[in-house]
């Protein structure tokens, strides 16, 4: 009988031994969870990370403006998916643009070296960082949402060494911040462990008039210079836009007849945050500053306009372009910029 008691004073002790364990665990699960959730939301400016999306101030993949501004994302492309003024549409489908934007004449170029080959998908070229699609793979890619803020939404995505030929594992991050006055803000870094290239951009379509069509859309481009294209690849030259249709240092209406895939030579001074262009509707305008010395204006029969900050087009090719600076990244070393876009109304 004693030996009975004993196993089953044993098998109890045994019992409530689990009993806590298990107790212990649930509570350390949740402790580690509660770090990430903000118990302060009522700084805007707050850098924390974004509180329960039960918070009515958080709204997932979202940001709003006292202006009336918002701006709306997906984690395919680190994409900017539509951007609203009073509730009407004005830019769209703002995907990101890696690892080079713009295109890399016969897929090829030299590095310490070696020469690479990354896929072609622009005829003989490669196109924002090739691929399947001429958006490139960083479009098409799931970013990871690493964290949202009351005003800013922070992604990331990592590029494995050879990926589309290009050398190095990269990592990526693409912030956005929204302000109150309509300042939508894209910072990018990256590192790698090789050498590679680096040429991120944001490929937004803006429809400033919340429709496709160029009446009444005026533009003014801070860039005296251009870069000519042969076959879509820079000559390599530098000229003025004087007399051209390139000539937007004034302020003037687009020609509907006219298209552009074309780079303009930033005024401002090498390496400094400046403004790069203004596109100007009816109600709204939009003021564009970059610390990138390069301009890409689209503009085709569509309708679609777009304004995108970058180095030079196929500037690992063209060492006459290395006073702009350069699209290498180096192993050890981080690779940072900053492009705005400022909405506002028009005489406000």
């Amino acid at each position: 009988m004693k030996k009975i008691l004993a196993r089953l004073a044993l098998i109890s002790f045994a019992l409530i031994t689990a009993a806590c364990g298990n107790k212990g665990s649930s509570s350390e699960a949740s402790s580690s969870v509660e770090p990430s959730i903000s118990s302060d939301t009522s700084t805007p400016s707050s850098n924390s990370l974004a509180p329960s999306s039960s918070d009515p101030k958080i709204v997932d993949n979202q940001l709003s403006a006292a202006n009336g501004l918002k701006v709306y994302f997906k984690e395919q492309g680190a994409r900017i998916d539509k951007i609203e003024f009073d509730g009407k549409q004005i830019a769209k489908d703002g995907f990101t643009v890696g690892r080079v934007a713009n295109r890399i004449a016969g897929g090829k170029f030299t590095l310490n070296g070696t020469q690479y080959s990354v896929t072609k998908n622009d005829g003989n070229n490669s196109l924002h960082g090739g691929g399947r699609s001429w958006q490139g793979p960083f479009a098409t890619a799931n970013w990871k949402k690493e964290e949202q803020t009351i005003n800013s939404i922070k992604y990331s995505i990592v590029s494995q060494d050879k990926d589309n030929g290009y050398p190095g594992e990269m990592k990526m991050f693409v912030t956005y911040t929204l302000s109150d006055t309509g300042e939508l803000s894209i910072e990018y870094s990256a590192t790698t462990t090789q050498d590679t290239l680096c040429n991120p951009t944001n490929h937004l379509f803006i429809d400033i008039n919340g429709s496709r069509s160029y009446s009444n859309v005026k533009l003014q481009v801070a860039g005296s210079n251009y870069t000519p294209l042969q076959n879509q690849i820079p000559t390599g030259e530098v000229k003025s836009v004087s007399g051209t249709k390139f000539d937007y240092i004034d302020e003037k209406a687009f020609k509907s007849s006219e298209s552009y895939d074309d780079n303009y030579v930033l005024d401002k001074a090498k390496d400094t945050y400046g403004k790069a262009a203004t596109l100007t509707g009816t109600q709204y305008k939009v003021d564009v500053y970059t610390d990138r010395p390069g301009l890409q204006l689209y503009k085709d029969g569509n309708g679609n306009i777009c304004l995108e900050t970058q180095m030079m087009p196929d500037a690992i090719n063209h060492p006459e372009f290395d006073k702009y600076g350069t699209t290498v990244l180096k192993a050890g070393e981080t690779f940072t910029s900053k492009t705005t876009y400022h909405f506002s109304k028009v005489g406000a």
